[in-house]
């Protein structure tokens, strides 16, 4: 026997032996990702009390009939896998409250996916698509909706019944226009629609007030609505790689903006607001407080800073801004240093440092979906993965901007 059916009779033994442990002990969930499976076990259609089934990272084509007898199922995932296509039976599965279909090859998907009216997390990323089904709009309790990376030219109007959606990914399609009900989407805190084709945006996208990030990267806009300023919400504005000539004067009203980038435009002038920052950022080498086991420290110079860190103990440090909004977390172990970054909208992990090539400015947390980037260093990475002198050079970093890091990627801390 080769070794490539060795692979794939040790991929069959295992799942057999997970499939018979669940059978033993009444397992409410399975995991058999990531081996490889072309087809599914027989065994595994005698599990049907199952609420959580992780069939990720196979070689699956196409699902067993038998799968949708699952109706018990709350979670399911299956990105990773070659489907082309879904059946219709995926409607059966009302109890869904998360599917994830990324990373297939699906050109389109079922109007029964619309019977999923359970559903809250939909993950559609990195597949085929041309069109999105009508019925996603019967999908009403939706808070996230993630269908970047396809090949999407129009969205349905049927997006604008999605009224508790909270985070909406669209990045890396071919949009040119967005649909007015969108405009409904007022519960939007997350909208991501960079890289498409976008020339113009609506007035209407004023009216998405509580958004804290917005990211249009890689469009072609030209103009921004003056509407823009009425997301004074907005802590991200990603604006680069557009043909941006002036920027509208309402952009002054977005006062808890900490993080705007507009490289790769035509502007020529900035507006005289941008080179007055509001009292409410943080200015430049404003004095941190160090913690350490409960008592505090001030550290007003990258000198005072690397004091502390000379003798941060094994729990670690924690920088804390003068306003107490922003804090960043050290630990020093060698290679297996590491970050936990807070502010009142994120709390992230280091993920090693940015690698070349990556985007400028940007990190694994602007990401749709990071673990499919490029530039991203997932392979045998893990959140603690920086050494002494990365994660110091974070702390000099922290106190020179008073913002997130940039010269590391974050994850979101699960």
């Amino acid at each position: 026997m080769d070794s490539y059916q060795s692979q794939i009779e040790a991929a069959r033994r295992s799942s057999e032996d997970r499939i018979e442990a669940a059978r033993r002990s009444g397992a409410s969930s399975l995991d058999l990702g990531g081996l490889a499976l072309g087809t599914l076990p027989e065994s595994l259609g005698d599990l049907t009390a199952l609420t959580r089934l992780d069939l990720g990272g196979n070689q699956l084509t196409v699902l067993p009939a038998w799968l949708g007898k699952f109706t018990a199922l709350t979670q399911l995932n299956l990105t990773a896998n070659q489907l082309t296509v879904l059946p219709e039976w995926l409607g059966n599965l009302t109890a869904l409250t998360r599917l994830d279909l990324g990373g297939n090859q699906l050109t389109v998907l079922p109007e029964s996916l619309g019977d999923l009216t359970a559903l809250t997390e939909l993950f559609v990323w990195g597949n085929q698509l041309t069109v999105l089904p009508e019925s996603l709009g019967n999908l009403t309790a939706l808070t996230e909706l993630f269908v970047g990376r396809n090949r999407l030219m129009v969205l349905p109007e049927s997006l604008g019944n999605l009224t508790t959606l909270t985070r909406l990914g669209l990045s890396g399609n071919q949009l040119s226009a967005l649909p007015e009900p969108l405009g409904k989407l007022t519960a939007l805190t997350w909208l991501d629609l960079a890289n498409n084709q976008l020339s113009a945006l609506p007035e209407w996208l004023g009216n998405l007030t509580a958004l804290t990030r917005l990211d249009l990267t890689e469009n072609q806009l030209t103009v921004l609505p003056e509407s823009l300023g009425n997301l004074t919400a907005l802590t991200q504005l990603f604006l680069t790689a557009n043909h941006l000539t002036v920027l509208p004067g309402s952009l002054s009203n977005l006062t808890a903006l900490t993080r705007l980038d507009l490289a790769g435009n035509q502007l020529t002038v900035l507006p005289e607001w941008l080179g007055n920052p509001t009292a409410s950022r943080h200015p430049m080498n404003a004095p941190l407080q160090a913690w350490i086991d409960d008592t505090p420290t001030t550290v007003a110079s990258t000198a005072d800073l690397d004091t502390i860190l000379d003798r941060v103990p094994r729990s670690g440090v924690s920088l804390i801004s003068e306003d107490g909004v922003r804090s960043l977390h050290i630990t020093l172990h060698g290679d297996r240093s590491g970050l936990v970054w807070e502010s009142e909208d994120e709390i992230m992990l280091s993920w090693g440092p940015v690698p070349p090539g990556a985007p400028p400015g940007q990190t694994v947390g602007d990401a749709e979906d990071a673990f499919s980037d490029p530039w991203f260093t997932a392979a045998g990475a893990e959140p603690f993965d920086l050494t002494e002198e990365q994660a110091r050079q974070a702390g000099h970093e922290f106190l020179r901007t008073g913002r997130r890091p940039i010269s590391v990627q974050w994850v979101d801390k699960p």
